[in-house]
């Protein structure tokens, strides 16, 4: 199993750091100010090869219109991320290797599943957020884990991840302002 430990809260702009303390993938995400060919923002994730050098495995690209979905690429191949559900809004899409996994939520766990009959494992990546310590010095951290299932498809996992779970960071933090302003009563 590997254990990718995410450097910083926010999965758009991370290090995913090895059990050994080494950077395994980076994301970056730098926002356009005004909108360039029509994206705000695009996120670009890397990997570290064997030798140390660094090479680009993902972008996704956030555009401006909000009616628009991000574009999703792994390498240089799209990737269609397809929402197939409501309140979790999972999304599922197909690996390299041709099979199809979906993204969900449960019991507020990110969790990657194969859609395909047959296939052993119940997941193939999870996300676990966990907090140590007293309430004043409270110590947080996130990680991802991939069983050996999914390691052949290691750079699908950790690209698709970034754009899901921050989708549904944002959709959270919408619900949440929704809750606290609602609009007026007629």
């Amino acid at each position: 199993m590997i254990r990718l430990i995410l450097s910083k809260k926010n999965p758009l702009q991370t290090d995913f750091l090895t059990t050994e303390n080494k950077v395994l993938y980076t994301s970056e995400t730098i926002h356009h100010t005004p909108a360039l060919h029509g994206s705000k923002a695009m996120t670009t994730v890397t990997r570290r090869d064997h030798v140390g050098d660094l090479f680009q495995v993902g972008v996704i690209e956030w555009p401006a219109n909000p009616d628009e979905r991000p574009r999703v690429y792994v390498r240089t191949r799209y990737v269609e991320m397809t929402r197939t559900g409501l309140y979790t809004a999972p999304e599922k899409f197909q690996a390299h290797n041709g099979r199809m996994y979906e993204w969900q939520i449960e019991n507020y766990q990110t969790q990657l599943v194969p859609l395909q009959t047959g296939h052993s494992a119940a997941y193939v990546a999870a996300f676990l957020q966990t907090s140590r310590g007293s309430l004043f010095s409270r110590k947080q951290s996130a990680s991802l884990f991939v069983p050996p299932e999914g390691i052949e498809i290691l750079d699908d996992i950790v690209v698709t991840f970034i754009y899901f779970e921050s989708q549904w960071r944002e959709r959270e933090r919408f619900r949440s302002r929704t809750w606290d302003h609602p609009g007026p009563v007629i």
